[in-house]
């Protein structure tokens, strides 16, 4: 059963090391730049403004949301740069192909994405909060959430679009070649996606929830990806998750939990939480592809 969307994937050049060169180029690159980057900023700030050597604390600066936040752009922004380096040159495609199968970005389809799911997600957080509010804090600081805004405007679209080029775009259609299955290629796909967030929880217990939310939301995603045969509403519901998390609804054992969101848990119920993820997806689903279940189906069919 052949995916229009897959089929991207035969064009260019396709070695297996072209595909070892640009994971290792596109991510090792980025975190390698980027800790340079940050280390030649931090001995420049130290030498411009004397006496603060031993005022530096770093400990309070890798744990402030606000600053991991900048990190996490610049990584970002260098490793997509130097993946679209790659795909361009080293793989000979078309970086659009890795996005879609029309070569024109639909930016509809990515507000709608990004709306449906900050909707679903608003219902899922503050149904439960009007019978459970002591467990919440209102943390909003008017003097902080406008960088935080800027920032997550900045960073997350980024970053998002990114993470949903790479594994439901390039990595997918790299998998489709092996496979012209397309469940083959999404199980693996989200199974990746979810591990590589292990680390994203405080603890054991929280990494673990971390890793079945996230392939619930993989799994998601690819499955839109591979019945839309394009990643714009992928995209859209990437960016508003993460953006919401930031913004409105955020947890002190997140990967991120020293932000000035509006609303701050103190301690997540992860197993909660993973429901509230599965029922949201399913009501996606249910909206994408209500009235074509076709596109759906050929998702799982396992006939060539």
């Amino acid at each position: 059963m052949h995916n229009l969307f897959l089929d991207n994937g035969s064009n260019g050049k396709n070695n297996w090391w072209r595909y070892l060169l640009t994971i290792i180029i596109s991510w090792g690159g980025g975190i390698l730049a980027t800790g340079v980057l940050v280390a030649v900023l931090m001995v420049a700030f130290i030498y411009m403004v004397p006496n603060t050597f031993y005022q530096f604390d770093l400990n309070s600066l890798v744990s402030n949301g606000l600053f991991l936040l900048i990190i996490v752009f610049i990584a970002y922004a260098i490793s997509f740069l130097l993946f679209y380096l790659c795909v361009r040159f080293m793989h000979k495609k078309k970086f659009t192909s890795l996005i879609n199968t029309t070569g024109k970005f639909d930016w509809m389809k990515l507000l709608k994405g990004a709306g449906i799911w900050t909707a679903l997600m608003a219902a899922l957080t503050f149904i439960p909060l009007l019978t459970t509010a002591q467990d919440y804090q209102i943390t909003f600081n008017p003097k902080t959430f406008g960088l935080l805004l800027i920032l997550s405007v900045i960073a997350f679209p980024l970053q998002a679009s990114f993470e949903e080029i790479f594994f439901r775009g390039y990595l997918m259609q790299a998998v489709g070649l092996l496979s012209k299955k397309p469940v083959i290629p999404l199980l693996a796909t989200s199974i990746l996606f979810a591990l590589v967030h292990f680390f994203n929880g405080t603890d054991l217990q929280m990494s673990v929830m971390m890793v079945a939310g996230t392939l619930v939301i993989g799994l998601m995603l690819g499955i839109i990806v591979l019945g839309e045969n394009r990643l714009e509403t992928a995209m859209g519901i990437h960016i508003a998750n993460n953006m919401f998390v930031a913004l409105i609804y955020n947890s002190t054992d997140s990967g991120l939990g020293n932000l000035p969101s509006i609303i701050t848990v103190q301690q997540s119920d992860a197993v909660t939480g993973t429901i509230g993820i599965f029922i949201a997806a399913v009501a996606v689903l249910i909206i994408l592809f209500w009235n074509k279940k076709s596109e759906l189906r050929r998702v799982f069919q396992w006939n060539d």
